[in-house]
């Protein structure tokens, strides 16, 4: 066994011998109380041997040390150190869709999640408002906490003198004042993505892609290095090791290609370009679809419908609590497949968000009109039919299983004959469909074990869906190897023989504590390629 990690040594050295990424300093040898090295199947060993930013070896700690010792005498690089660490070692967490601009910017913005009602919010955004320059950007309330959608003339009476904007949690709305409604030119938009009051005026409520740009306006001003970077610190923070950074404008890659040329990005990130982005590029002939280890391009993200909070995911049947509306549609399945095609020729996956019944049926239209094994995002109401034909053309999902708790108005949304068909996790394993798992970060919080107990225990959906029920292991593995797959990684989320050594230290067992104490497991430490990237002090 320690002749072959030495053999293996040798293979990783011609791969990355080259590479900037990594180190190739002696080799580490990092034991703990119990080091898993993957889940489904679960394996766990007391140490592993770590050369060139890879798992040379796994098992025991004295053949750990052994193969330490043979690869620093062939290098002759001194002794190899041994890292010791309480609590158990699991694979790096892999977060497969995140924003991760948004994750930095939530320090530069209000946070306006805790807000009960519009006072409240109202009452938070005067106070804060004198600490912003020029745009006053705030993010997280939701109208059914608040009793109501916040408009551009409440907002007008506590900020008259600075234009604001309001993203709704889910991001797919946004609540303006008159100032940000008048420097966007929306206040003669005939757009139907302008709400308007009875008397035929714009509200302040902008849905979609105008609630993007109007976000992408307001922070335009910070910069982008400092927004990414502090974003993918803060995902270290949680055991998190590798993600899919999602939605990526031309503001968030010049922050990211500038933070890797800097050395200052730490967080592996696998890049999907927005549709915009990408049709530019697409255009020029220039798509960059190099990368390395720690920063590569890999798709582009489209969007086929909105969110279900804001009554903008696009549904077969009525809005339960709102009868006149099924949604949007913001793509076809025509349009889709021919992206889908000018993608391939880059050799870059497609992620299609959809979260209504009747966008995830489109979706899977034009995954089969473009023959394309595309990636779905979200998929948040899928009835056994379109579990079926997502099994059947090969579909990859990324869920957030976090959702299960902040989608507490969902049965009042679609009904209790609806509400059974979301996020049924349990179905779509059982049908073949290759799942992970993700928190839409900002949207959601980062921490994964928030995620996997919300898998477990269904959240405030339990009533409807228990059906749907993971166990812990299943959670952990598709919140590692399984999310790592749909990133296009099988180096990523296990710690065997040849896989990136990305570690979270755990002060608990997840496996061992009652399930109730999932989200109370701390953090000690993240290693990233061999090297500890953060540790709790």
């Amino acid at each position: 066994m320690v002749g072959a990690s030495l053999r293996w040594f040798e293979e990783v050295f011609y791969q990355v011998r080259c590479h900037d990424a990594l180190s190739f300093r002696c080799p580490v040898v990092y034991s703990a109380e119990r080091i898993y090295t993957g889940f489904k199947p679960t394996r766990y060993v007391e140490a592993v041997t770590v050369y060139g930013g890879y798992v040379v070896y796994a098992g025991f700690l004295g053949d750990a040390m052994r193969a330490a010792q043979e690869i620093s005498a062939a290098v002759g690089c001194g002794k190899p150190r041994l890292v010791e660490f309480d609590g158990v070692i699991v694979p790096g967490f892999v977060d497969a869709h995140l924003h991760i601009r948004g994750i930095g910017a939530t320090k530069y913005s209000i946070d306006l999640s805790d807000t009960e009602s519009l006072e409240e919010l109202l009452e938070l955004v005067r106070h804060e408002a004198d600490r912003f320059n020029d745009w006053v950007l705030g993010r997280g309330w939701d109208q059914e906490r608040l009793g109501g959608w916040p408009t551009r003339y409440e907002l007008d009476e506590v900020v008259p003198d600075k234009p604001v904007v309001l993203l709704r949690v889910c991001g797919h709305a946004a609540a303006l004042n008159t100032k940000a409604m008048e420097a966007l030119g929306l206040l003669e938009s005939s757009s139907p993505l302008v709400d308007r009051g009875c008397d035929g005026k714009p509200t302040g409520l902008v849905f979609e892609e105008l609630a993007a740009q109007a976000y992408r306006e307001a922070i335009q001003s910070l910069d982008p290095v400092r927004l990414v970077v502090e974003g993918a610190e803060e995902a270290l923070r949680y055991g998190i090791t590798l993600a899919g950074a999602m939605d990526v404008d031309a503001h968030v890659f010049r922050g990211l290609v500038a933070a890797r040329r800097m050395g200052l990005l730490r967080l592996r990130l696998r890049v999907y370009l927005s549709q915009e982005l990408f049709e530019k590029l697409d255009q020029l002939g220039a798509v960059p679809v190099l990368g390395d280890n720690l920063l590569r391009v890999v798709g582009v993200k489209l969007y086929m419908d909105g969110s279900l909070g804001a009554r903008t995911a696009w549904l077969r049947e009525p809005y339960s609590d709102e009868p006149r509306s099924r949604g949007r549609r913001l793509l076809s399945a025509e349009d889709l497949a021919n992206i889908a095609s000018r993608a391939r020729k880059w050799r870059l996956d497609v992620a299609v968000h959809a979260i209504g019944d009747a966008a995830v049926e489109e979706a899977l239209r034009g995954f089969a009109a473009s023959g394309c094994k595309c990636r779905l995002e979200h998929a948040s109401l899928a009835p056994p039919d379109l579990v079926e034909k997502m099994a059947s053309l090969g579909v990859r999902v990324a869920v957030q299983p976090r959702f299960l708790v902040s989608d507490s108005w969902a049965v009042d949304r679609l009904g209790p004959g609806r509400a059974r068909w979301l996020y049924p996790f349990r179905s779509m394993l059982t049908s073949g469909v290759l799942l992970g798992f993700s928190s839409d970060a900002p949207v959601e919080p980062l921490n994964p074990l928030e995620g996997i107990y919300s898998a477990v225990t269904r959240g405030t959906l339990a009533q409807y869906t228990m059906r749907e029920a993971l166990d812990v292991e299943t959670a952990l593995h598709l919140y590692t190897a399984g999310s790592a797959l749909l990133l296009g990684e099988t180096r990523a989320g296990c710690l065997e023989l040849g896989c990136f050594a990305d570690m979270a230290v755990l002060d608990r067992d997840p496996l061992e504590v009652d399930v109730e104490e999932i989200t109370g497991i701390g953090f000690n430490a993240t290693i990233v390629a061999g090297e500890t990237v953060w540790q709790r002090s």
